[in-house]
């Protein structure tokens, strides 16, 4: 229920914040063609891709310890 609340809310993002949401944003997308692209990546590394997108950073981070 809380999560539908927050759709409308204005978050009141810095533009240090936007800036970092943009890298994010840029990232995955890149992420996102590459795998729906003719370019290869082994089985494995396809997994961890779509396993880890678009968790936070600090989860991926516990992951790869």
């Amino acid at each position: 229920m809380l999560k539908y609340r927050n759709i409308g809310h204005d978050w009141q993002f810095t533009n240090a914040q936007r800036a970092l949401l943009q890298k994010y944003y840029d990232a995955n997308t890149l992420l996102v063609d590459c795998l729906n692209s003719d370019c290869y990546v082994s089985r494995e590394v396809r997994q961890d891709i779509e396993e880890t997108l678009l968790l936070p950073i600090s989860e991926i981070e516990k992951r790869s310890q």
